[in-house]
Formats: structure tokens, C-alpha cells, sequence
């Protein structure tokens, strides 16, 4: 999977220092220190689910691995996260950028954050071919992701950041498959979740699980 995908990719091991940006509730956090033994630092621009990834993280006694920061990582004190810019040697960050459209701004600020040789990988979306009016507005409205860039913006965008020998790894199809079966099986366990967490949240989750499925099914979405 994509945490073990960059593990190998940026060879890290108990000497790195990782920055996982928009970390969420610390899964894939803790999952890469688990798995590399490297010191990791979640940075979560949400408090309450910042404050609960730090709980699980400490539930998890991985608190000597895992340091949880709060801020947004393009306007927050960059000397807070980590030993400050030029300290880590690895960045990482799971499908999160998508929601960020100054993609310059962030690569740049991300560059700043690396020692010298330090890497990123990223899971994101990006745009195969021009999406239609309607695609925009899910994009948009749906996903909160906008100034969805091409293959060629995204590469443009992240070596004028600085970063060379960028390896762009197509998961268009495999992405797709997911969430198509995603949506099948969450509708073939639907009576179980709504006896678990009631119709409102069942139709909500079908909502957004449908409107990536047809985005990514239309073919102008990719990752």
C-alpha cells in the first residue's frame, strides 16, 4: 500500500525524521513509525481531531515516535514542527494536497521543511483530461477539491519547488476500482450501518462514496 510504497521509496528507518502533513487521526502516522521505526510528526490543522489522534497515539504507546502538532502548514510557525525547516528527511502526506489549491505555495514551503537529499511522496488527484461543468461542481462541492492540476502542472509545480528525479506513479485504474467496490459493498451492508449509526449518516457516506465513484468512472480524474 501507499505507507509501505514510501517507506521503500524514501528509504527511512529509525535515523528519519518524517513530516506527515494533514495527518487526520495519526493511522498512517503511526503506521509508518510502526512499520520503519522513524520519528514521525503529524501536523493537523483540525483541533478536535488533532486532540483524539493524540489520544490514539498515546492508547497506542507510540508517543515516543509520534509527536502530534496543530496548524496548517501553509501560514503555521515552521519553526514549531520538528527541529524547524531543513530538519526532516522525508514528507509525506495521503491524499490531503487535493483540498490545498496553491499547490506552489505548499510544495515550497515543503522544500523549506527538508534537509538537503530529503524526499516527499504524496497521494493525490490530478487531472487526465478537462472535466465537465458538472465534474467541476462535485469536485468542488463534494470532495472540496478544486484548481485540480494536469500530470505536467503537478511535475512543473514540484521541481520549481526544487525537487528533482520526481517520479509520478499512476494509480488511475487501481483507484478506481477501489471505490467502485467501496460503494457496492457499502450498499450491501446497509442495513447494518444504519442499525449502527442511523440513516442520516448512511446517506451521507452513499452521497460522497458515489460522487467519487463517478468521478473517478468518467475518466477525467486520476491519482
Amino acid at each position: 500500500n501507499a505507507i509501505k510504497d514510501s517507506i521503500d521509496d524514501m528509504k527511512l528507518d529509525a535515523s528519519s525524521k518524517v513530516l506527515d502533513v494533514g495527518s487526520g487521526f495519526g493511522g498512517p502516522a503511526r503506521i509508518l513509525s510502526v512499520l520503519s521505526k522513524c520519528s514521525t510528526v503529524a501536523l493537523e490543522i483540525q483541533p478536535d481531531i488533532h486532540e483524539l489522534a493524540e489520544e490514539l497515539t498515546k492508547r497506542c504507546q507510540l508517543s515516543n515516535l509520534v509527536k502530534h502538532s496543530l496548524g496548517n502548514i501553509l501560514d503555521c510557525e515552521l519553526e514549531n514542527l520538528g527541529d524547524g525547516p531543513g530538519s526532516f528527511d522525508g514528507i509525506v502526506s495521503f491524499l490531503v494536497f487535493l483540498h490545498i489549491p496553491d499547490k506552489k505555495s505548499l510544495l515550497d514551503i515543503c522544500s523549506k521543511m527538508l534537509k538537503s537529499g530529503g524526499s516527499i511522496f504524496v497521494e493525490d488527484f490530478y487531472c487526465r483530461s478537462p472535466f465537465s461543468d458538472i465534474e467541476v461542481d462535485s469536485l468542488q462541492n463534494d470532495v472540496f477539491c478544486k484548481d485540480v492540476p494536469t500530470r505536467e502542472e503537478y511535475i512543473s509545480y514540484t521541481e520549481a519547488a526544487g525537487f528533482r528525479g520526481v517520479k509520478f506513479i499512476e494509480k488511475s485504474n487501481e483507484w478506481k476500482g477501489y471505490v467502485t467496490e467501496r460503494l457496492e459493498k457499502f450498499k450491501e451492508n446497509k442495513a447494518r450501518f444504519i442499525e449502527l449509526h442511523g440513516e442520516p449518516t448512511y446517506q451521507s457516506l452513499l452521497y460522497f462514496y458515489s460522487a467519487v465513484a463517478a468521478l473517478f468512472v468518467g475518466g477525467n480524474l486520476g491519482g
